[in-house]
């Protein structure tokens, strides 16, 4: 690794290393002791960084909380940004430029919900979000998805406006692809709710997923304080997956891009050649050795800064992504240049079953579990009847294949 590179990486991880002790502080209440343990945490993190053989950490919580159960509560307490204007908007889907103090003069309750296509937890409340949209539109709530990217390829309003037919969003999209309002309103997590009354006070916000009584509770007070009838109106109900009785883990989130390889909840990929120089093409041999929380590689393979990209490959000797995992499904986000790309799936060493399979999975004619990977997006792949360990692991004859991340959940059926 050259001098300038590591320098500019021991930067990164202490810059976010502090970020994220205040995070903690701020949301956890963390006790002083607690912020000692971290700081100590951190440093022996710093002298290992690019050391794959370390020992792997725990699941930790991302920016995306990974369960109802794991959901940041509700926050009823003061919103005490003043102004709270979206700012940075690029484009609209849905509707033309709305704007807060209108409908406020409009009487309007507003329901601002930050998401990115990309976010699986983002994925699991849009039938809710439909569902509060279809229920109350007509009585004075308004709904405005802020899409705030995590990669780069989300920025596209085309690409925006085809995530939002795949999962029936109806409601208003403003794109925030600079992330000018995300960082106006202080956000760290996908999905982020801010109910906003007829009178401008945010009365209640929510991270992460569940809270959705609270939240239709709260927005049909709302909509009875601006002076709608909603009595009439039943409450809204949506049939959800419990947490499966058997989870008692779930692995975390796995990134390919070197810029989150190299923060302290980093170190994902298992194989000290990943780590040596950014923007290489390294060729891997996967020797069987599994890491939990850590995913292998085989083949040629290029570390960019969001994404693994594979390089050139032979019928006769692909490419592959392998990692353990406990959970009861798996969710990829992949992408393809030019003309669709099929990549085998096999878990545990095996073809994905139909009772297995996520509905992003086929077959071919040679009984091979497929994914035909063409546009940049998430990808369901597996839904298990049960939870468990399993290996898995994702097979590319094609060069260009780009691995941006995969993530797990818990759930007994869905993403």
């Amino acid at each position: 690794m050259n001098l300038l590179f590591a320098l500019k990486l021991f930067g990164i991880v202490l810059v976010t290393a502090l970020i994220s002790i205040g995070l903690v502080s701020a949301c956890g209440g963390a006790s002083d002791s607690e912020l000692d343990d971290d700081l100590t945490g951190i440093e022996d993190e710093l002298q290992s960084a690019g050391q794959s053989s370390a020992e792997v950490l725990p699941p930790t919580a991302t920016a995306t909380p990974p369960s109802n159960e794991f959901a940041i509560v509700g926050q009823p307490e003061r919103f005490l940004l003043e102004d709270r204007s979206l700012v940075g908007i690029g484009d609209w889907v849905n509707s033309g430029p709305l704007d807060l103090d209108q409908l406020a003069d409009e009487n309007k309750v507003v329901l601002l919900d930050f998401w990115t296509y990309t976010c699986v937890n983002c994925v699991r409340t849009f039938p809710y979000l439909n569902a509060w949209h279809e229920a109350y539109a007509d009585n004075g709530l308004v709904i405005i998805g802020i899409h705030s990217p995590e990669f780069e390829f989300e920025k596209s309003l085309a690409n925006v406006q085809v995530a939002a037919d795949r999962y029936g969003i109806e409601y208003p999209i403003a794109l925030d692809s600079d992330k000018e309002t995300w960082d106006k309103y202080g956000n760290h997590f996908w999905p982020s709710k801010y109910l906003i009354s007829n009178t401008g006070e945010v009365v209640l916000r929510h991270f992460g997923e569940g809270g959705y009584d609270e939240f239709d509770l709260a927005i049909r007070s709302a909509l009875e304080q601006a002076g709608n009838e909603v009595t009439a109106i039943a409450r809204v109900e949506v049939a959800s997956p419990d947490r499966s009785n058997s989870a008692h883990t779930v692995t975390r989130e796995l990134y390919g891009g070197y810029s989150n390889n190299y923060l302290p909840d980093g170190l994902y990929v298992g194989q000290d050649a990943y780590y040596a120089v950014p923007d290489t093409v390294v060729d891997y041999a996967d020797d069987g050795t599994r890491r939990h929380g850590q995913f292998f590689l085989n083949g040629s393979w290029t570390n960019r800064e969001s994404s693994l990209v594979a390089g050139p490959t032979s019928i006769d000797s692909p490419s592959h992504v392998a990692f353990d995992f406990f959970a009861t499904s798996v969710n990829a986000v992949l992408g393809a240049p030019g003309e669709s790309q099929q990549v085998i799936v096999e878990i545990d060493r095996a073809p994905v079953s139909i009772n297995e399979a996520g509905p992003d999975i086929s077959w071919d004619s040679n009984g091979n579990s497929v994914v035909l990977v063409s546009d940049a997006r998430l990808y369901q792949i597996i839904e298990l009847p049960e939870f468990g360990k399993h290996e898995l692991k994702l097979k590319t004859n094609s060069e260009g294949l780009a691995f941006y991340t995969v993530t797990f959940g818990v759930n007994e059926f869905g993403p």
